[in-house]
């Protein structure tokens, strides 16, 4: 048997454990639309933030007669308030990213790059709602065994090893960041924005879309005192209809959004507990491949509706 033919052969043998294509494909798909999830939810809630700015200084402006001596504009939602957010957004992104690099990437480097973002960007997230957070053995030792790869090629099995140990120490991580960021993403139970008739006692933390609620609200009624006054000027009173409208707006957007938000969520969580079915059966059959990936695909669309695309 000639060199050429021994190397075919010997490859063959070698990536035969490795993950199918099919496999490859669904675990790609999936992590982009994870990362896509966490970059279109940090891009909203930057907007939102710049929302509730604006909203707190027109109802600034309509409540006091001389300018106050200090300025509370974000409503509560301050920068260390979306840093804390965006850094679990953050952590999902970095996930999306390692299985992405694992399932369609050659190059070492990149990969071991992917996971040590993926292992910095968790435990920071972790760490800022529990500062005494250690990544427990299982945790660490998934990532360090993608860390410690060091050649420029490797074998398939051993992108397939490695990414079954990440999904399988981190699904439920995953899952529960996905949880938090249906929090941000959703009204809570007893919120003005909701329907009075469909409204419920509260059991959630607010989350940034209640922050923004809670913003339009108080502009909806700063608003309506200024327009019942007649004693104020056109001017005082062009500017309260021109907030109200603002307010109303806001509010159909924000039952929008929150509405999709939680659909986004649900398909990521229902994506991510069957991308284990799929990385780990070699068996996997077709139909199960087309069921994930409609998943997938919804997901996808869900991401567009969100965004507006």
């Amino acid at each position: 048997m000639n060199k050429w033919i021994y190397s075919l052969v010997a490859a063959a043998m070698l990536s035969g454990c490795g993950l199918k294509m099919a496999q490859k494909q669904q675990v790609a798909q999936f992590a982009t639309a994870t990362e896509s999830v966490s970059t279109t939810a940090q891009q909203q809630f930057t907007s939102m933030r710049d929302k509730v700015i604006e909203m707190e200084r027109r109802r600034l402006i309509m409540r006091n007669k001389i300018p106050p001596k200090t300025f509370d504009l974000d409503g509560g939602f301050n920068v260390s308030s979306l840093a804390l957010r965006i850094s679990t957004l953050k952590a999902l992104q970095a996930y999306g990213d390692i299985l992405n690099k694992l399932a369609t990437n050659d190059q070492s480097e990149a990969i071991s790059k992917a996971a040590t973002d993926f292992m910095t960007q968790f435990e920071a997230a972790k760490k800022l709602e529990d500062t005494t957070y250690q990544l427990d053995e299982k945790k660490k030792n998934a990532i360090l065994g993608v860390i410690d790869i060091a050649s420029s090629w490797f074998i398939e099995s051993e992108k397939k090893k490695h990414l079954k140990a990440i999904i399988e120490a981190y699904a439920g991580a995953v899952n529960e960041l996905a949880g938090l960021l249906k929090n941000e993403l959703t009204l809570v139970e007893d919120s003005p924005c909701i329907k009075e008739s469909e409204r419920k006692t509260r059991t959630s933390e607010p989350g940034v879309i209640d922050f923004y609620c809670a913003s339009t609200d108080g502009l909806e009624d700063a608003s309506n005192k200024v327009l019942m006054d007649y004693n104020r000027s056109f001017s005082e009173r062009e500017f309260a209809y021109d907030s109200y409208v603002l307010s109303q707006n806001a509010k159909v957007e924000i039952t929008t959004s929150s509405a999709q938000g939680n659909k986004v969520v649900a398909k990521l969580i229902t994506a991510n507990d069957k991308l284990q079915s799929v990385i780990e059966n070699d068996e996997f059959s077709t139909e199960d491949i087309k069921v994930f990936a409609q998943q997938v695909d919804e997901l996808q669309t869900q991401i567009k509706i969100l965004t507006g695309n």
